[in-house]
């Protein structure tokens, strides 16, 4: 099953959680996404708990933490009753009788987080063998479209870069319509599979057009083919790091001022996560904010 823009995917995700929901019951639906120690929701469909999209719950807190590490059944008629999922701290902060919790694996074979659903009251119909078989073949149509949609991003990246076709006419870097309209795109990308990004904004003054285009090579250069670079004006050069860390943010951001340095220019590089709508970012670096070489 191929969605070829990341907002298909939401919209097929809450199309299936509206449907497990009027064919199995249970009081609300999520999509969910282990992110470090984060259990992030994706995608909500319901009501009875006060959960949203883009919430964080502590994923050690959860039920769906000890289904993963300590599985206990997919589906629990009653919380209460089973010794795996009762005391989860979760637990006294919500109250859950009936849990569903299907663990769901990336295109890399990685955990990406879990199909769950949760009841404030006991849901007998859940011990019936027939529903919990039920229950995985749609766990299974779920990670099926999930895999095949993670896989497909980088691509979709690329293609959106070289269709892109605002550019700055001296470096042919993207331009900044350009660079807004590609921002949004990774943004729907982050909101829809709980992924982050870095950017790194680098500056000089009083570049000259020569080494202004040595700059925007060097870039290109140093940067990996999903990645996006842009040309903003006034000797500001931007970069897009999908799906990366502050860490390795950091990392590329040494040994481009490092090559540049090189050639005898002197820029500036600050690091920070993409900033979404729904205010979803990653901690912001560690190191120190800005550098210079």
């Amino acid at each position: 099953m191929h969605w070829g823009k990341t907002h298909s995917f939401t919209e097929f995700v809450d199309t299936k959680l509206l449907d497990l929901r009027s064919r199995f019951g249970m009081a609300m639906w999520f999509l969910t996404r282990r992110r470090g120690e984060d259990w992030l929701l994706l995608n909500v469909c319901g009501e009875g708990y006060d959960l949203n999209r883009g919430d964080t719950l502590a994923w050690g807190d959860t039920i769906c933490h000890r289904r993963v590490t300590d599985p206990g059944p997919p589906a629990c008629s009653d919380v209460t009753r089973e010794e795996a999922y009762r005391d989860a701290p979760i637990t006294d902060q919500l109250s859950i009788r009936a849990y569903v919790g299907m663990p769901l694996r990336d295109h890399t074979g990685a955990l990406f987080g879990t199909l769950c659903a949760l009841d404030p009251e006991p849901r007998p119909d859940l011990d019936h063998e027939n529903v919990q078989a039920a229950l995985k073949r749609q766990a299974r149509l779920l990670e099926s479209a999930l895999v095949w949609n993670l896989a497909g991003l980088d691509q979709q990246r690329v293609t959106e870069f070289f269709e892109e076709e605002s550019r700055d006419p001296e470096t042919g870097l993207l331009d900044d319509a350009g660079w807004l309209r590609i921002l949004d795109g990774e943004r729907r990308r982050c909101q829809a599979y709980g992924l982050g990004a870095m950017v790194l904004k680098v500056h000089g003054s009083r570049l000259d057009d020569e080494k202004r285009q040595l700059v925007a090579d060097s870039l290109a250069a140093l940067i990996r083919h999903q990645d996006m670079a842009a040309y903003l004006g006034s000797d500001r050069f931007a970069i897009l790091l999908p799906e990366n860390t502050t860490h390795c943010a950091a990392q590329i951001r040494d040994r481009l001022l490092d090559a540049l340095n090189a050639k005898g220019i002197l820029m500036r590089c600050e690091a920070e996560p993409l900033r979404l709508s729904e205010g979803l970012m990653q901690p912001p670096l560690s190191t120190a904010d800005g550098a210079v070489h």
